[in-house]
């Protein structure tokens, strides 16, 4: 095909430049390749919107590594793990023990002014699930960091109710007071719904609270802000599709970069808790945990 549109432009040319008319062979060839959506003699065009616009998937592997390089190098221009650093207004949400929110007010040399941490649990529910709970939480106070309980991050209205509110208090931003511009980081650590890995339901139940999430998360966003989503890598989790359910709620993938827990001092990982607080709000339509 590519060759049949060369020859095309290259007779055509001729005959403009002899002004002789086109022959009939040569006007099908203009209508064929008009017909695929590019212009006149030319397959492939940009933007063309045919068949011969869409990329190889060698290309599309090529795009996929140059993105990840450029990603990757920028996210050590801090020299933290995934380009974190202290000027970012970060939300984390769907936190168990807290300890990630700790993670990265320990890399932030104890400023945490920026960080807002939210926990699906209640207040009572998670001092109780998770032991070393209140001592992280008295440090992240400390610390400047804000908290809230009780926050699903499938729940759009409530999550920026939540988001905007600290925005705008005393233990905001730059002391409150200022209107939200959107976060630069929404992070989600190990989503899981609490009903398991293997079998259908469980990842059609995985798969709606991570597209809910996305909707929601789309919308806190500043202009340049990311959605961070840390993910098992075994097959269970993979057939998730969390990137084809983050394009469906709006946003682009970057890249994959590896999760190491050891870049985080003090981050450890709990497993969604099948407590109370869990079961009855999943029986009222929903919730979305992770630790």
């Amino acid at each position: 095909m590519a060759k049949k549109g060369r020859v095309a432009r290259i007779l055509n040319i001729l005959c403009k430049v002899n002004k002789q008319p086109q022959s009939e062979a040569l006007k099908r060839r203009d209508r064929s390749a008009k017909s695929r959506g590019g212009a006149p003699g030319l397959i492939g065009t940009a933007g063309s919107g045919g068949g011969g616009s869409k990329k190889s998937e060698w290309k599309k592997r090529k795009e996929r590594q140059a993105r990840k390089a450029s990603y990757v190098a920028s996210s050590t221009e801090t020299g933290l793990a995934h380009g974190y650093h202290s000027g970012m207004k970060i939300l984390l949400v769907g936190e168990g023990n807290l300890s990630f929110a700790l993670a990265l007010v320990t890399l932030f040399d104890g400023d945490g002014a920026n960080v807002l941490a939210t926990s699906f649990d209640r207040h009572g529910v998670a001092r109780a699930a998770y032991p070393d709970c209140r001592d992280i939480e008295e440090s992240l106070e400390a610390a400047g960091a804000g908290i809230r309980f009780g926050v699903d991050a499938e729940d759009y209205k409530g999550l920026s109710k939540t988001a905007k509110e600290w925005w705008g208090g005393a233990g905001g931003p730059h002391g409150g007071g200022t209107q939200f511009a959107g976060f630069d980081r929404v992070v989600f650590n190990f989503p899981d719904r609490g009903v398991g890995t293997v079998g259908l339901l469980p990842v059609r139940a995985n798969q709606e609270m991570l597209a809910n999430f996305f909707k929601a998360a789309k919308g806190l966003l500043s202009r340049t802000g990311e959605v961070h989503v840390a993910m098992g890598g075994d097959e269970a989790h993979k057939a998730w599709n969390l990137v084809g359910l983050a394009a469906k709620g709006g946003l682009t993938y970057r890249a994959a970069l590896e999760f190491k827990p050891e870049d985080f001092p003090g981050y450890v990982h709990f497993r969604t808790l099948p407590h109370m607080s869990l079961l009855t709000r999943r029986r009222k339509g929903g919730g979305a945990a992770a630790g």
